[in-house]
């Protein structure tokens, strides 16, 4: 259960950990001038990707008498200072709930306004923090073409370049204060790891002893190192490099072939991918970095590979083959349950948790094309992040911090 924002609502509680679990209904009522309307649009593309509201338009009377409605927005201009009055009732009510007065940007800038709007919103009826302003960072591949890391709003609604080099770049992978994006950049000649600012500055190559080849990487918590992945004389292990002096440190040397690390929140635990105990046959492994031990936490199916620590780090998100077709699964730490989140005839892969840990990205090939998804951490339906062609591929999504 999900209780929404205190006493005062006439709302008891959402079910949104019900994977069936209906969107809630929020009349949205008619806005009078230009900067209501605009600042409208954005709150209405960001709380559609939230999954559980359908926004409906309409006016104060219509909504009234409305029993479908559980919710009532109302944005009023008011002038020196220029503010937003925003007001929200719940069913039935004719006293609002909630009240807020939030300053309106500059005409273009208010992008930014409705960004506030959607957040205060979901705070004051799920309860919890919104992620309007957080990024999705992604490898874009136009049909015949080099991939690219491209940055993406929440909405979907701002796509924007980030890797320029000449090479093709795909896994990135955000430092966890959002100030670096890691990928891993792939020429004629070699396999390069690239670091580059998020705000797009010069990017950064870094170097590797003869014969040892990067095959992807994510960052520690301290971000002065990361963890990597290096192919050297067909047998791949897991090091920790140090960013100021390239020194290599390894972590999982093993026999078989160790891929994937990612660091959890706190920095204590690392999971990564390993067919130690079939070969070709990966499954997920826990290391706890505190006593040095380490556990195989998945062991149905033959494929299990991508985790993600939730921003907790109380569970896994990872994606299992299963007939041939990759779905996602939840695991708890805790329980030591598996949850299936996906279901359906095309592969659902490579998530990655929102910051809030309400939400997954993730990449699915429901058409000819891969594209990306939101989908509920409970399961449940799926809506797409952007409104790119048919002709562009999106993989490899990860949310920032």
């Amino acid at each position: 259960m999900c209780v929404t924002g205190g006493s005062a609502l006439a709302i008891d509680y959402f079910e949104i950990t019900n994977p069936k679990f209906v969107p809630v209904k929020v009349g949205l009522i008619e806005g009078a001038g230009s900067e209501v309307t605009a600042v409208q649009k954005v709150f209405k593309a960001n709380l559609e990707k939230v999954l559980y509201f359908q926004i409906i338009d309409g006016t104060k009377a219509e909504f009234l008498k409305s029993e479908e409605v559980v919710f009532r927005l109302e944005l009023l201009l008011k002038k020196n200072p220029d503010q937003l009055e925003i007001t929200l009732w719940t069913q039935g009510e004719e006293s609002p709930v909630a009240q807020k007065l939030l300053p309106l940007e500059e005409a273009d800038n208010l992008r930014k306004t409705g960004l506030l709007l959607a957040d205060w919103f979901v705070g004051e009826t799920l309860n919890f923090k919104g992620v309007s302003d957080s990024k999705i960072a992604y490898t874009s591949q136009k049909t015949n073409r080099r991939k690219n890391i491209m940055l993406s709003s929440y909405d979907g609604t701002l796509q924007k370049r980030f890797s320029y080099n000449l090479g093709s770049n795909n896994l990135a992978s955000w430092s966890f204060d959002n100030k670096n994006i890691l990928y891993t950049t792939f020429t004629r000649s070699s396999v390069q790891l690239t670091i580059q600012p998020s705000i797009r500055l010069r990017a950064k190559i870094l170097s590797f002893p003869s014969g040892f080849q990067p095959l992807g990487a994510s960052w520690r918590k301290d971000g002065k190192s990361i963890l990597l992945t290096l192919m050297n004389k067909g047998n791949s292990d897991i090091y920790s490099y140090n960013l100021a002096d390239s020194k290599l440190e390894k972590i999982f040397a093993w026999k078989s072939l160790e891929t994937s690390p990612q660091m959890s929140q706190d920095g204590q635990k690392i999971a990564f991918v390993s067919d130690s105990a079939r070969p070709r046959r990966p499954q997920i492994y826990v290391h706890n970095m505190l006593t040095n031990k380490t556990e195989r936490v998945t062991f149905r199916g033959s494929y299990n590979s991508s985790p993600k620590w939730s921003p907790d780090g109380s569970q896994l998100v990872y994606e299992r083959q299963i007939k041939g077709v990759f779905q996602l699964f939840k695991y708890t730490l805790l329980t030591r349950r598996h949850l299936q989140l996906t279901f359906g005839r095309y592969d659902s892969e490579k998530p990655d948790w929102s910051p809030n840990g309400k939400q997954i990205v993730f990449s699915a090939k429901k058409k000819n094309v891969s594209k990306l998804y939101y989908i509920s951490a409970f399961g449940g339906r799926s809506i797409r992040v952007t409104t790119n062609a048919n002709d562009i591929a999106e993989t490899n999504p990860v949310w920032s911090k």
